[in-house]
C-alpha cells in the first residue's frame, strides 16, 4: 500500500498560494510604476545602514538600548558611516525619525575614498521621513552630526537611486483588489471546465508513469552489477558509498565552492554516481510497489522542472541541481521503494552518518581545539555550519536508540557509543552556542519522546531505559571533564593551535587543519545569547540582522531567479539564511509554491507513519529529518545544493517519506 490522497484541496491550496504570489507581484509593479519581470520591486537600488552601525558609541553620540533612542548628550553629536556598497553614487538619502525629542540642525557631510569631506548637506531634523537630494559625486562614506541635544530614534536611513513615490499602507489595498480579481479569473476558469467535462488527470499521469518505467529500465539493465555483489557484502558496499557522498558534501562545502566549474562538475557527479549506485545494488525492479501520483512526489517533479528551467534561462553558479535530482535521486527513490526490506538502505545511510560524526570527533579531539572565548567551529569555518552538521548528525543516534530500547539483548558496546555520542553532540552543541541549531536539536528530542509513549512497554524496554539513563550519565562526565581537557590541550601539544588575528584566525603548521579562515565570533553563553535576543525587543536583533537580508532578497525577487548570492547586509554577498528566500532567489519566485507543498507534506506522511499500527521500524527517521531541515532553514540557508549534510539527508529522507504504507482517503 501507499499513500493515497484526493486532490481537490491541494489544487485549491496551490491555487491560492499562486494567487498570492501573482498578487504580490503585480501590487508592487504597479505601485513602482513599473513592469520589470528581472526585478518587481524596481524602485532602482537601495543601500540600507543596519541598525547596528549607529548603535555604536561615536562622539557624544549614545545608543540607549533599554529605550532604543540615540541620546546627543552635548551641544554636537557626531557619528561617521561607512558605504560598504559596490555602488558609490546615490541619488537620495532617506533619514526618518520617530520619538524626536525637539527638532534640531542635522549636518551630512559626505566623504571620499580616502575620507575628506567632497561637500556637505544642512537641514532641520523633523519627526518623521527627512529627505536629502544628494550630487551626483562618488560617496564612500558620510557623517551625520547633530547640531544641539536630543533624543530620537532612527527607524530608518537609506541610500536611494529614486525617490519613493508610494506608501506600503496602500499596499494591502492594490493587493486586494488584485487578489480579488485573480479569484474571479481562477472561478470563471473552473466554471468553463465543468461545463465542457474537461478531465486533465490522466493527462497529468502519463508523463510520470513513463518517468518511472525509465527508471525501472535504468535498474533493471543494471541488474548485473547488484548480482556480482555477495548479499552480504552490499551492506557494506552501501555504507562505503553514503560515507563518501557524506565527504563530498563536506568537501565541496570546505572548499568555498572555490574549485574551477570542471572540477565542481566532477564531484557533483561523483555524488551522483555514489547514490545512483546505491540504488542500483539496493533495488528489486520486479517489485512494483512504488506510485508516485501522491502530491509529495509530483511537486517534488515540478520543482525539479522548475529548477532545469530556470538553470536554462539564467546560468547558475550553483548548477544542475533539478538535472541531479531527476537523474540521480528519482532511480534511488524508486530502488527504496521496490526492496522488501527498505529499512536496511537508511539503516546503512545513518550508519554512514555516525562514521562522519566520529570521524568529525577524532578531527577536533587532534586538530581543532577549544578556545577560550571564541565559539567553537569544529570541523567548518563557522560555528553555525558545524551546529547545523551536529544536529543533523545526532538524528542517527536517535534513531540508534529508539531501535535498542526494545531489544531484549543490547549490547555493550553499542549502549557506550550510542550514549557518549549523544552526550558529545550535546556538548558540542553548547559551545557552538547557535540557537537555531540548538532549537532543531531540543525538538527533535521533543518528537522522540512523543513517539515513546503509544509504543508497548515491555520488560526489557524499561530494564534498557534504566541502563540508558546510568550510562548517559557516565557518558556526560566523561564529555564534560577529560573530553573537555583533551580539546583544549592535546592540539596545543600537538602544534596545530589555531592563533586569531583580527577578524581571522590563521591556522599554524598543519594542513590537516583543512580550513584556511573563519570569522571570529565572540562566546558569551547561550543563556546569554537567548536572553539579550528576548530583552532586545525588536525582530532585528531577534533574529540577528537576519531581516535585513531577507529584505533585500524580497527587493530581488523575479520569476526565474539570479545566478549565485545577492548583495546584502553592508554590501557583502551572502546567502539568505533563509532555506525558502533562498530557493525563491535562486529558482524564481513561483518555486516556493512546490517546494511548500513538499514540506507540508512531508510533515504529514511523517506523523502518518509514526502512528500508523503498521510503521516501519525507522519511520521516527522521517520526522526527525523534516522537523530537522524546516528548524535550521528558517534562519539558515539550506537550498544551497551539494554543500549541507542537512540538503542531502532531507532529499534522501523524501522517497521514504513518499513510500511509507500509510493510507488516507480524504475528499476535498
Amino acid at each position: 500500500m501507499v499513500v493515497t490522497e484526493k486532490n481537490n484541496s491541494l489544487k485549491i491550496v496551490v491555487c491560492l498560494m499562486v494567487g498570492v504570489i501573482f498578487s504580490g507581484m503585480v501590487s508592487v509593479m504597479y505601485l513602482s510604476g513599473s513592469v520589470n519581470l528581472q526585478k518587481f520591486y524596481d524602485v532602482g537600488a537601495i543601500y540600507d545602514i543596519i541598525s547596528t552601525e549607529y548603535e555604536k558609541t561615536a562622539e557624544n553620540w549614545q545608543y540607549n538600548y533599554s529605550t532604543k533612542l540615540v541620546e546627543i548628550s552635548a551641544e554636537t553629536g557626531r557619528h561617521p558611516f561607512q558605504i560598504y556598497s559596490k555602488q558609490k553614487k546615490w541619488n537620495y538619502l532617506y533619514l526618518e525619525v520617530r520619538n524626536l525629542s525637539s527638532p534640531i540642525h542635522c549636518r551630512a557631510e559626505f566623504c571620499d575614498s580616502i575620507g575628506n569631506i567632497i561637500y556637505t548637506m544642512d537641514c532641520e531634523l523633523q519627526e518623521g521621513r527627512n529627505v536629502l537630494s544628494l550630487q551626483e559625486d562618488s560617496i564612500y562614506s558620510f557623517n551625520l552630526e547633530m547640531q544641539g541635544p536630543s533624543k530620537f530614534h532612527i527607524k530608518r536611513l537609506q541610500f536611494r537611486e529614486q525617490a519613493q513615490t508610494f506608501g506600503w499602507g496602500e499596499a494591502l489595498m492594490v493587493f486586494g483588489i488584485v487578489f480579488g480579481c485573480f479569484i474571479l479569473v481562477m472561478l470563471f476558469i473552473m466554471f468553463l471546465f465543468r461545463r465542457e467535462e474537461i478531465n486533465t488527470n490522466w493527462r497529468r499521469s502519463v508523463w510520470i508513469e513513463k518517468l518511472q518505467e525509465a527508471y525501472s529500465c535504468l535498474l533493471c539493465n543494471a541488474a548485473g552489477l547488484r548480482k556480482a555483489i555477495s548479499a552480504q557484502k552490499i551492506p557494506y558496499v552501501r555504507r562505503a558509498l553514503f560515507f563518501v557522498s557524506l565527504l563530498i558534501i563536506y568537501l565541496m562545502f570546505v572548499s568555498g565552492w572555490r574549485w574551477q566549474t570542471l572540477s565542481r562538475r566532477r564531484l557533483v557527479f561523483l555524488l551522483g554516481v555514489c547514490l545512483l549506485l546505491a540504488a542500483v545494488i539496493s533495488a528489486n525492479p520486479k517489485r512494483r510497489t512504488v506510485n508516485w501520483k501522491n502530491p509529495l512526489m509530483s511537486a517534488w517533479l515540478v520543482l525539479c522542472v522548475m529548477c532545469i528551467v530556470s538553470e536554462f534561462i539564467v546560468g547558475k553558479r550553483f548548477e544542475h541541481v533539478g538535472v541531479f535530482m531527476l537523474g540521480f535521486m528519482g532511480p534511488f527513490y524508486l530502488a527504496w521503494g521496490t526492496m522488501k526490506k527498505p529499512d536496511n538502505l537508511l539503516r546503512d545511510f545513518l550508519a554512514a552518518m555516525r562514521w562522519s560524526y566520529w570521524a568529525a570527533c577524532f578531527f577536533c579531539l587532534f586538530f581543532r581545539p577549544a578556545i577560550a572565548g571564541i565559539r567553537y567551529m569544529g570541523i567548518y569555518f563557522n560555528p553555525n555550519s558545524f551546529a547545523g552538521f551536529l544536529a543533523t548528525v545526532n538524528i542517527a543516534f536517535l534513531i540508534s536508540l529508539d531501535e535498542n530500547l526494545n531489544k531484549e539483548k543490547l549490547k555493550f558496546g553499542v549502549l557506550c557509543k550510542n550514549a557518549l555520542a549523544l552526550a558529545s553532540i550535546c556538548g558540542f552543541l553548547l559551545m557552538t552556542e547557535s540557537l537555531t541549531s540548538i532549537a532543531a536539536y531540543l525538538a527533535q528530542w521533543v518528537v522522540f519522546v512523543w513517539k515513546q509513549f503509544p509504543s508497548e512497554k515491555t520488560h526489557n524496554y524499561q530494564k534498557n531505559l534504566r541502563a540508558y539513563a546510568l550510562t548517559a550519565l557516565v557518558a556526560i562526565a566523561v564529555t564534560w571533564i577529560p573530553g573537555k581537557l583533551w580539546l583544549e590541550h592535546v592540539p596545543d601539544l600537538l602544534k596545530t593551535k589555531i592563533s586569531f588575528e583580527g577578524d581571522a584566525y590563521v591556522t599554524q603548521g598543519n594542513p590537516l587543519t583543512l580550513v584556511a579562515n573563519a570569522a571570529l565570533e565572540p562566546e558569551t553563553g547561550v543563556a546569554e545569547r537567548v536572553l539579550s535576543k528576548v530583552r532586545s525587543g525588536d525582530w532585528d536583533s531577534l533574529f540577528s540582522s537576519r531581516t535585513e537580508i531577507w529584505k533585500e532578497y524580497f527587493r530581488q525577487m523575479n520569476l526565474f531567479g539570479h545566478d549565485n548570492y545577492l548583495e546584502s547586509l553592508n554590501g557583502k554577498a551572502m546567502s539568505a539564511h533563509n532555506t525558502l528566500v533562498q530557493m525563491m532567489s535562486y529558482h524564481g519566485v513561483f518555486v516556493a509554491v512546490p517546494y511548500l507543498v513538499i514540506l507540508y507534506y512531508s510533515i504529514k506522511y511523517g506523523i502518518l507513519a509514526v502512528f500508523y499500527k503498521k510503521r516501519s521500524g525507522m519511520s521516527l527517521f522521517f520526522l526527525l529529518v523534516t522537523v530537522n531541515y524546516i528548524l535550521q532553514g528558517f534562519a539558515e540557508d539550506l537550498a544551497t545544493p551539494f554543500f549541507y549534510i542537512s540538503w542531502l539527508t532531507f532529499f534522501i529522507a523524501l522517497g521514504g517519506i513518499a513510500n511509507q504504507p500509510v493510507k488516507r482517503s480524504v475528499r476535498g
